[in-house]
């Protein structure tokens, strides 16, 4: 049980992003510096003034440590933490930056994310390769999360709408999103009657194979001297 939050002890500040879809003129590096200095910029900070960083990024350099990219982001001598959690990267790596900021540990972190999937071709699955779960030889994605889906079903009472019901409310963000790959809202039938990936997971329910790379700086809000966005949320 949850005793004590970090309600109203994180401030985002600034935030970047890239467009997101088939970015063949990028790399990895190209896409995570335009991300991190839009939130810079956005921010009003410089680099001298990020303490540490956590970087959300699945596929490449897989083993390696986040100091592989901090020549590309020119932050040396700082705590460069590389988060590997499969489609959560990106937001795992949020939330520890959210609990150093909230702990007191740090003042002013980045936490990143990029993915440059589409160049090892449309399977997308360059980590398997060599890599991967202990127990089932070259799994998907998909394959993995249904296993969890289906449990969660038993556990919880949920239904194949109500996970459909999250794909319509992504692509409903997507729809008003400049940025985003696929900027066309889907409809609860649509959804439900896709092909299936892996059952119970369908079209709609699994991740699209895309590039590109987000960004954002954190503080606490006493230390923000800058602006504060109140109520700290998330929405994927």
């Amino acid at each position: 049980m949850v005793v004590k939050g970090i309600r109203d002890k994180v401030a985002i500040i600034g935030v970047g992003a890239t467009k997101y879809g088939e970015l063949w003129d990028e790399n990895q590096f190209s896409l995570l510096i335009k991300s991190t200095d839009e939130a810079m910029a956005d921010a009003g900070v410089k680099r001298n003034e990020i303490e540490a960083v956590w970087m959300g990024i699945y596929y490449y350099f897989t083993g390696l440590s986040g100091g592989t990219f901090a020549d590309a982001l020119k932050l040396w001598g700082i705590p460069i933490t590389r988060v590997e959690n499969y489609c959560a990267s990106g937001m795992d790596a949020f939330r520890n930056a959210c609990n150093a900021v909230a702990s007191g540990v740090n003042d002013v972190v980045l936490a990143c994310g990029v993915e440059k999937i589409l160049d090892e071709g449309s399977r997308g699955l360059p980590g398997f390769r060599k890599f991967g779960h202990p127990m089932y030889p070259r799994p998907s994605a998909p394959a993995i999360f249904s296993l969890a889906a289906t449990r969660s079903f038993k556990d919880y009472g949920w239904t194949k709408e109500d996970l459909a019901r999250v794909a319509v409310k992504n692509h409903d963000n997507g729809a008003h999103h400049p940025k985003a790959h696929f900027r066309r809202p889907v409809s609860l039938e649509t959804v439900l009657n896709a092909p299936m990936i892996a059952d119970p997971l369908g079209r709609y329910d699994c991740c699209a194979i895309s590039d590109g790379s987000a960004a954002l700086i954190l503080t606490s809000p006493e230390l923000d001297l800058f602006r504060k966005i109140p109520n700290l949320g998330n929405l994927t």
